[in-house]
């Protein structure tokens, strides 16, 4: 018997799919809470290392003219982001050989401002990458992920030990009374190993010296991403900002495209 009360049909079924709407939200609501945590914590611990805007830009590859045989990084071509940045809470750095790996973490210490007292051990994975992991003075555990360039290469190994490690002992004795010699020796080191701290301190400062702003915003913003809490930091900034304004944001990628033919007569 009809009681002229019954519910139709299209209000039953909202009724339900409202329901199950409901309770779908409800499930989803801790797997947003966790897709949160993938990026939150990364912008976090980047805004924590307290850098300057201008060391996380990065410029675009340059031209290489002269790519000599065996370089990691010909003519220091290569982008910022390519040599040194952050992933996972950890610094990401492009390197070759396994003795600049241990070099560059003694250098750049741990991200909590504190020396590395000691190196456990290293991982090596199926994507050219050695993890490397240290304690700190702290007590902390801290972890340099190292980009491997051309995993295996024998004559990268030996160059850098037989080669460019005296030279950038070299380069140190003779900074202050020889600068163009350092210079010359350091870009070499950095050519190889695009990371070195020391190289990009040397050159950062050297640059500021001579008036080169390009070269100088370059090599310390490489210097203070791998060294983000270094005790010069606000120095370098703020000579920086005095001196070489302009050069803080790197130049973009032109959109006008040229011809890789030579001009006739050239």
């Amino acid at each position: 018997m009809a009681t002229g009360k019954e519910a139709h049909p299209s209000n039953f079924f909202m009724k339900h799919i409202s329901s199950f709407l409901s309770l779908t939200l409800l499930a989803l609501l801790p797997a947003c809470a966790s897709i949160r945590s993938l990026w939150k914590p990364k912008e976090d611990f980047i805004k924590k290392l307290e850098l300057p805007d201008w060391v996380l830009e990065s410029s675009i590859k340059l031209r290489v003219f002269n790519d000599s045989f065996n370089s990691v990084n010909p003519e220091d071509a290569l982008p910022e982001d390519d040599i040194a940045y952050y992933v996972n809470g950890a610094r990401k750095i492009l390197a070759a050989a396994p003795a600049a790996m241990k070099d560059i973490f003694k250098m750049a210490g741990c991200l909590d401002g504190t020396e590395l007292v000691t190196i456990r051990g290293n991982k090596i994975t199926e994507n050219q990458e050695d993890i490397w992991y240290g304690i700190c003075k702290s007590g902390n555990p801290d972890t340099i992920v190292f980009k491997v360039h051309d995993m295996g290469n024998d004559t990268l190994y030996r160059l850098y030990e037989n080669e460019l490690v005296p030279e950038w002992e070299e380069a140190r004795k003779v900074s202050s009374t020889n600068p163009e010699k350092a210079m010359r020796l350091a870009n070499k080191l950095i050519e190889h190993e695009p990371a070195h701290p020391g190289a990009r301190r040397m050159l950062g400062s050297l640059y500021l010296k001579a008036g080169y702003c390009p070269g100088a915003v370059r090599n310390y913003r490489i210097y203070l991403r791998i060294i983000p809490r270094t005790p010069e930091k606000e120095k370098i900034d703020q000579l920086l900002k005095e001196q070489c304004k302009d050069n803080l944001i790197p130049k973009k990628k032109e959109t006008k495209e040229y011809s890789e033919d030579v001009p006739p007569g050239i």
